[in-house]
C-alpha cells in the first residue's frame, strides 16, 4: 500500500525550494527513512515525485537536503522514468540537482516527445528551459529518430527542445 507522507515531513524536507522551482513537491512511496543527522531521506517502492508539471518515478530515491531543510539534490535508481508535459525518459539512474533545475539521464537513457526520440549513455534535461544534451558513451554515439509528420512542423525546434 503507498503511504501518503504527512504534510509536516514534506514541510521540514522540501521547504525552501528554489523560486525558479516553487510549487508544492508531493512524494508517495511505499516506504520512508529518514536520518536528520545525515540531512538525508530515502523513500523506496512505488516511489512518485510531483512538483509543478514534472513528474519523477523509481524505486528508490534518496534525498539531500540543506541545513534550512531545502532539497539540494536527489538520486533516483532503478525503473526510473520522468513525465513533464509531451516529454517523457527513461534510464537505469536520474540525479536532480534542486538549485539548478537539471535532471541528469544515466544508463540506457532515452527521451522521446511527439515528433522524436534521442538516446544515449547520458541525458542532461533543463527543466526550466526545457532543454536537452545527448551523450554517447564509449563507443557509442547519440541517436536522434525524427518522425517525418513533425519534421515539417518543428520551425526551429528539435523534437526535445530548443537548441541551445
Amino acid at each position: 500500500m503507498i503511504r501518503f507522507l504527512p504534510v509536516l515531513i514534506l514541510l521540514a524536507i522540501f521547504s525552501g525550494a528554489y523560486p525558479a522551482w516553487a510549487g508544492p513537491v508531493t512524494v508517495q512511496a511505499d516506504h520512508l527513512d529518514i536520518w536528520n543527522n545525515k540531512k538525508q531521506a530515502l523513500f523506496t517502492g512505488n516511489v512518485h515525485l510531483k512538483r509543478d508539471d514534472f513528474e519523477l518515478f523509481c524505486d528508490r530515491l534518496r534525498v539531500f537536503y540543506t541545513e534550512k531543510n531545502g532539497i539540494d539534490r536527489s538520486v533516483a535508481t532503478g525503473h526510473v522514468r520522468m513525465l513533464q508535459g509531451d516529454k517523457h525518459g527513461h534510464s537505469d539512474r536520474a540525479d536532480l540537482d534542486n538549485k539548478h533545475q537539471i535532471l541528469t539521464l544515466t544508463g540506457h537513457a532515452v527521451m522521446e516527445q511527439t515528433g522524436g526520440r534521442v538516446e544515449g549513455a547520458t541525458i542532461i534535461y533543463h527543466i526550466q528551459e526545457k532543454t536537452t544534451e545527448v551523450i554517447g558513451g564509449k563507443g557509442e554515439q547519440v541517436k536522434l529518430r525524427i518522425d517525418a509528420d513533425s519534421a515539417n512542423k518543428t520551425s526551429g525546434k528539435t523534437p526535445l527542445g530548443s537548441l541551445p
